[in-house]
């Protein structure tokens, strides 16, 4: 669909993945084999049990082993001359941000409001696009299933970052920058996993995927800002613009 000129395109294009769980894993694999030439891939956490249902490629073998070297053993795998950064770092680390100053997009697939202010940053400030893929299954305390969503919102500097859009908590980016026994002296690391499902976050992960492939080859027939919001219990989907501060410091009027 892309031509022998897309494939050129991919080929000589550099990526970055933050967070390389199952949303990120799934981007990884997706790259790789539709041809991306250079990958930098970023998250500081080991496979755990609890990762194996939803981690691309994941073997039981791998827990305890960086999720960057098991997305970048899977990209290898469909691409043997692909090019990988494989950094297992926090995102705020100075040659995490290097890095990602050096990209032509970022896909953000963590969770954090560190990664969230830090992608941010470094979309408004350097001009790179990218995208924000997510999935949320709300539970109750009675154990319902509530309105699971599945969201892609495309970092494009100018057009209303992170911050304006209420993504990001300053409370939890404070918690999120200290050492990890300040955090956990805090609790932050005593929080419930969420529920996810590698179906659920393939939803988000396809759709900003096409949307990269398709706006580097010029396949989009528009080039609107809004995201979309998926609903995969009522089989819906919403479009919404973004908000924009003229008065933020990222991408407000200068």
């Amino acid at each position: 669909v892309y031509g022998e000129a897309g494939q050129v395109i991919f080929a000589n294009i550099r990526v970055a993945v933050v967070g390389l769980g199952g949303a990120g894993s799934l981007a990884t694999e997706f790259l790789a084999r539709l041809g991306v030439g250079h990958l930098v891939l970023v998250d500081p956490q080991d496979v755990d049990e609890t990762n194996l249902p939803r981690l691309v490629a994941a073997e039981p073998y791998d827990i305890g082993v960086p999720k960057v070297t098991v997305a970048a053993r899977n990209a290898r795998r469909a691409n043997s001359v692909i090019v990988i950064d494989e950094h297992v770092k926090e995102v705020q680390d100075p040659a995490v941000v290097a890095a990602l100053r050096g990209c032509d997009y970022i896909f953000l697939a963590a969770d954090s409001h560190s990664a969230r202010h830090f992608v941010n940053m470094v979309v408004e400030e350097d001009l790179i696009p990218g995208v924000q893929v997510g999935v949320k299954v709300p539970v109750g305390a009675d154990g319902l299933v509530g309105r699971i969503h599945a969201a892609v919102r495309p970092l494009i500097p100018g057009e209303g970052c992170l911050w304006c859009n209420r993504l990001i908590d300053p409370t939890e980016l404070a918690l999120d920058l200290q050492p990890a026994d300040v955090r956990r002296a805090a609790r932050y690391l005593d929080e419930v996993p969420a529920p996810s499902v590698i179906a659920l976050n393939a939803i988000a992960v396809a759709e900003a995927v096409n949307r990269f492939m398709m706006g580097m080859t010029g396949l989009l027939t528009t080039d609107d800002p809004g995201y979309t919001i998926a609903f995969p219990r009522e089989r819906e989907t919403q479009i919404h613009a973004h908000r924009r501060d003229a008065t933020c410091r990222f991408c407000g009027d200068r």
